[in-house]
């Protein structure tokens, strides 16, 4: 059996099950060269991000003929995106991803030595950590205090619809990582799962779970989880050391790789 494209989020069949059962008019887009492109239709035309995913050759001719008028690209191919008639927008944003497929040793060799200090901190501080399916009723908490620290520090996130809408429509594929300091929590993680691939969605810690090293202990008991169910790769998210250098710092010290995207681009009409 041919193995499972390792598509990110944003071009998985789960997420478009979940755009569609919040009213959003989907499609996938056939592309020589290329796993098939998720599309939204939004004011009227095809948008894509972090597409296409190409597995062969890449096709100019090919994207140029599936009428997507802006593309958040995956990967960056300027050349070949000006040939398909596009013209950039924004330039490269990062992402961070941390690699499955090698074992614990080869994970924890790869944390920096800070990051690996402060993960052992964690390791020994006598908290419980508790992986549940994720359901609305019993992690509202966390959606609420994500919504309260969007708020504080001023940035916006997916909607939290979104999440309803994933576990609806793929039950098993939205997990929640809690970390407890006796009854309460002091930290948690959602990550939606698209397998081979996982994302990171929503993480939250209180000031408990900062001193603790909540998270550092949280993202690699689930990094070892996610290996021991086949998983490949554990997506982390954009790396922005402008606006949320701390978050950045901890996406890069896991080890993960750092990646720029291709850049957001626009069809121009006629090309």
């Amino acid at each position: 059996m041919k193995p499972a494209p390792s598509l990110p989020l944003q071009q998985h069949p789960y997420f478009a099950a979940a755009l569609t059962r919040l009213g959003r008019t989907v499609r996938f887009m056939p592309v020589d060269g290329a796993a098939p492109v998720l599309s939204v239709r939004q004011f009227g035309q095809w948008i894509t991000s972090r597409g296409p995913v190409w597995q062969g050759g890449r096709n100019a001719d090919a994207l140029r003929c599936t009428g997507l008028r802006f593309i958040n690209a995956d990967i960056p191919d300027d050349a070949l995106l000006r040939a398909a008639g596009y013209r950039r927008l924004m330039t490269n944003a990062h992402v961070a991803e941390l690699d499955l497929s090698g074992t614990r040793e080869d994970r924890q060799k790869a944390m920096q030595p800070k990051w690996r200090n402060a993960w052992r901190v964690g390791q020994k501080a006598r908290v419980t950590l508790k992986d549940e399916r994720y359901c609305a009723t019993t992690h509202e908490w966390l959606l609420k205090a994500d919504l309260a620290q969007q708020r504080a520090k001023r940035f916006r996130g997916l909607p939290h619809a979104l999440i309803g809408a994933y576990a609806a429509t793929s039950p098993k594929s939205v997990r929640v990582l809690t970390a407890h300091d006796g009854k309460d929590p002091i930290a948690g993680m959602l990550f939606l799962l698209h397998s081979p691939v996982a994302t990171y969605h929503i993480g939250w810690t209180n000031a408990r779970g900062r001193v603790l090293c909540a998270h550092h202990h949280m993202i690699v008991d689930a990094a070892d989880r996610l290996a021991q169910l086949g998983f490949t790769r554990l997506d982390l998210g954009l790396v922005d050391t402008e606006s949320a250098p701390g978050l950045a710092r901890f996406k890069i010290g896991t080890g993960a790789d750092v990646r720029p995207l291709g850049g957001t681009w626009l069809r121009l009409s006629g090309r």
